[in-house]
């Protein structure tokens, strides 16, 4: 039971990242959908499904930019 738990959950994650994914490509493409929230949904999604991806996330100059002038997205998708 634990295993398809984990094998949904990863699937879960998997589904938002690459929704975020095609969400944000098509946002940026056409001018009447916002991309940002794709990229948000696209980026929290993998921090959730890749550890590694989370601590190369935390050590970009991205991340402390986002630290310092957006704290509260930053503990979103940083912390």
């Amino acid at each position: 039971m634990n295993d398809m738990q984990f094998i949904l959950t990863r699937l879960l994650w998997s589904s938002l990242t690459f929704t975020g994914f095609v969400g944000a490509i098509i946002g940026f493409a056409l001018p009447i959908i916002p991309g940002i929230p794709f990229l948000i949904l696209m980026i929290y999604s993998l921090k959730k499904l890749s550890p590694a991806f989370h601590r190369w996330l935390s050590r970009t100059r991205f991340a402390e930019w986002l630290k310092k002038h957006q704290p509260t997205l930053a503990k979103w998708l940083v912390s």
